[in-house]
């Protein structure tokens, strides 16, 4: 059965956050219930852009992670949650129910991506939708990927095949694999973010004279 999946690249985020942006734009002071109510007006949007600096001057490599909800397909928030309070999608999209949701404050714990915020006011556990209000009316995209200016984040709406396919040919992962939560996010380049390197420079001694040698020496 086909559904929506999430390709982030990690080498083409810029950490210009107009995704938390558009997020923000979308959802608050707008209810799109039964998906969500709307998001708390101060605090975390519902996609988080964290960063790493690898490296040390003047070898330095910055890396920007996009991380929304997972949308995993062995989601602990689902095993967590009480009365079916969070449930998945045919779709693949897992959605949090606003009314039955309410006072659960423990789904934000439940997620190891920290991707579930608490909406004090309304007292219930909220995170990304996928917009599926959106796409439930048609739309191709999320707001997100829409407002994305360098093509980083994108989404598929395709079967788990082509997808496993996708990944095989183009490298992509999951963040944390470990956790064999079975996320539908997958990344590009994420060992930008994971992985350690090494930089340096050569030098040569001619003379009695230090000089660093040529990329073609």
């Amino acid at each position: 059965m086909k559904g929506w999946y999430f390709i982030i690249d990690a080498e083409k985020c810029e950490n210009c956050h107009n995704c938390f942006l558009a997020c923000k734009d979308e959802h608050v002071n707008n209810d799109w219930t039964p998906i969500t109510k709307p998001m708390a007006k101060k605090g975390r949007s519902w996609i988080e852009i964290k960063g790493r600096e690898r490296g040390q001057y003047p070898f330095i490599d910055v890396c920007y992670l996009p991380v929304p909800c997972m949308h995993c397909d062995n989601a602990p928030c689902i095993r967590v949650a009480k009365n079916g309070a969070v449930y998945k999608r045919k779709d693949g999209i897992v959605i949090i129910d606003p009314s039955l949701s309410k006072e659960q404050k423990e789904l934000v714990e439940a997620c190891p991506y920290n991707a579930i915020t608490w909406n004090e006011e309304l007292k219930i556990p909220q995170k990304c939708t996928f917009c599926a209000h959106l796409l439930d009316e048609g739309w191709k995209t999320t707001r997100c990927v829409q407002a994305c200016p360098t093509g980083a984040l994108s989404i598929y709406y395709a079967e788990e095949a082509e997808i496993k396919e996708k990944a095989q040919t183009e490298g992509l992962q999951n963040y944390k694999a470990n956790l064999n939560s079975k996320p539908r996010v997958f990344y590009k380049n994420l060992h930008l973010f994971t992985k350690n390197f090494l930089g340096g420079s050569l030098f040569t001694i001619r003379g009695g004279i230090e000089e660093c040698l040529e990329a073609d020496a």
